[in-house]
């Protein structure tokens, strides 16, 4: 499967040296969701022309159009039929490229989420993981139209595993400025590397919203503001692009990987962050640094129900256990 490490590596190398209108065959592979909203990025940011993308595999190119890459990237929807699965096994690929189509992705994500969680044996809607995980994708929506400064793309997908369970990726990503370069446009000191980015990031309380030196009791005006400065002379704050959130989805990503036993990816410059079903978090180092951020959180179903079999009473732990058993 093409996850989203082998379309950090492999994007860059194999596309990275090509012009805009040259030829970008993708190979016969599947295609997870990381993979693809990674390409959608990078072709976001490389420009590509819709006729240059081709594909070694029909199916390929059929599924990547029942996903809507053509859709989310050049305005055409090039597939042809009804998206019966959309909301059953995938949410399809959703451009972040304002804060509107934030909002609209969010809605998006969070209900193909809500409608994976009901098709099964046991609704899991109410579970605490699943909570939690709504409130990330929206965290982290948010954050990248806030922070990258680039159209983000984000997906979902619901696969089997070996017919027993399922697991749930989700996956975000962009081409803008990454972290490292956002905390020093933000004035952050002693964060030299991509990987002290990442360390950054992650760690509950820091925001480069918040560690951004900005005069709280300076004048400010609204983004659709426009002629002259009501204030005179008096200096105006920058607002950036209007939203003032403030940037703390990271640290809950991290929290909503640990407890729930999930897989994660989190990629920024030339470091990847990975960190393991069990909570072990390892870096390695990436030969064509990624331009941006790129997310890939993956968690078993069995987590979801997990949860909420810790808060019911007796009579449904046996209920649930029962059906998870067969």
């Amino acid at each position: 499967m093409a996850s989203l490490i082998e379309a950090l590596e492999w994007l860059p190398r194999n596309f990275g040296g090509l012009e805009s209108k040259a030829e970008h065959l993708l190979p016969n592979r599947y295609y997870s969701p990381g993979f693809i909203a990674a390409l959608a990025a990078y072709l976001c940011h490389k420009q590509v022309d819709s006729e240059c993308l081709t594909y070694a595999s029909e199916d390929n190119k059929g599924y990547l159009a029942a996903v809507g890459l053509s859709r989310a990237l050049w305005g055409v929807d090039d597939y042809k039929f009804e998206r019966r699965n959309a909301g059953v096994n995938y949410a399809p690929l959703t451009p972040l490229a304002s804060q509107d189509a934030v909002d609209e992705a969010t809605t998006q994500i969070n209900g193909c989420l809500r409608a994976y969680a009901s098709q099964g044996k046991v609704d899991y809607s109410k579970s605490p993981a699943f909570k939690d995980l709504t409130h990330v994708v929206g965290e982290l929506h948010d954050n990248v139209w806030s922070h990258g400064m680039r159209t983000g793309f984000s997906t979902a997908q619901r696969r089997d595993l070996n017919g027993i369970d399922h697991i749930i990726e989700f996956s975000l990503a962009d081409c803008g400025i990454g972290f490292l370069d956002e905390l020093k446009r933000s004035g952050i000191r002693g964060v030299e590397t991509h990987r002290q980015a990442i360390e950054w990031c992650v760690q509950e309380g820091n925001s480069s919203k918040l560690a951004a030196n900005q005069d709280e009791w300076a004048q400010s005006l609204p983004n659709e503001h426009v002629g002259a400065n009501p204030f005179g002379k008096i200096p105006i704050r920058p607002v950036g692009n209007g939203n003032h959130h403030q940037g703390l989805g990271l640290a809950k990503l991290v929290e909503l990987a640990q407890k729930y036993k999930g897989v994660l990816y989190l990629a920024s410059g030339n470091c990847v962050m990975r960190m393991r079903h069990d909570g072990a978090i390892t870096y390695r180092p990436l030969q064509n640094p990624w331009k941006g951020v790129a997310v890939s959180l993956s968690i078993k179903e069995s987590s979801f129900l997990s949860a909420k079999v810790d808060e019911a009473d007796d009579a449904v732990v046996d209920d649930i256990m029962n059906l998870l058993r067969g």
